[in-house]
């Protein structure tokens, strides 16, 4: 083989490894992506709460403010949701991003609002998790995988059980 066509063979070869390396690199950074980072973060009762420690269970995970008008309109189908389902079989969490905790426990006190809230007074959480603004959920799986984002607030109960049934069959067939 003439030096020419080493050289060629040589090279193509090196681009080759170089393209799996970065191929390879990608598909373990998109695994990654995918996983929940997770946090610890004090609820309502000054009691500290781990996403991880939902593992096992499917989650839903809801970030919201007292002043986002979406974020107050999709709250009582969340607390509809909470009522219904049993937190045996989805982990429902709720950050509230932004506000001091007194307002908060006074806000879902006034509301009557019982599902669990989370309180990121700094929005550091929602910023690990990329949240240009509220409301935002994500459904996570049993694993720790971000499932799907939901940008905007639900329209109703039933709404979020569709979410549900299209991500996992199984649990909605069991809530009647």
């Amino acid at each position: 083989m003439n030096r020419r066509k080493w050289r060629s063979l040589t090279l193509i070869m090196g681009l080759a490894l170089v393209l799996a390396s970065l191929f390879m690199a990608c598909a373990k950074q998109s695994e990654q992506a995918r996983l929940a980072p997770d946090f610890t973060l004090q609820d309502i009762d000054g009691e500290s709460i781990t996403l991880n420690d939902f593992r096992g269970k499917p989650i839903m995970l809801t970030f919201w403010a007292i002043q986002c008008p979406s974020c107050k309109v999709q709250a009582p189908y969340i607390q509809a949701f909470y009522d219904k389902w049993s937190s045996e079989r989805v982990a429902l969490l709720t950050i509230n991003v932004g506000d001091s905790p007194a307002f908060v426990q006074d806000f879902v006190t006034q509301q009557g609002y019982t599902y669990p809230v989370l309180l990121d007074p700094q929005g550091r959480v929602a910023q690990t998790y990329g949240i240009p603004g509220v409301p935002v959920t994500f459904f996570i799986d049993v694993g720790g995988i971000v499932k799907l984002g939901w940008p905007g607030p639900f329209q109703s109960r039933e709404e979020i059980e569709s979410v549900l049934d299209a991500l996992w069959p199984s649990l909605t067939t069991t809530t009647e």
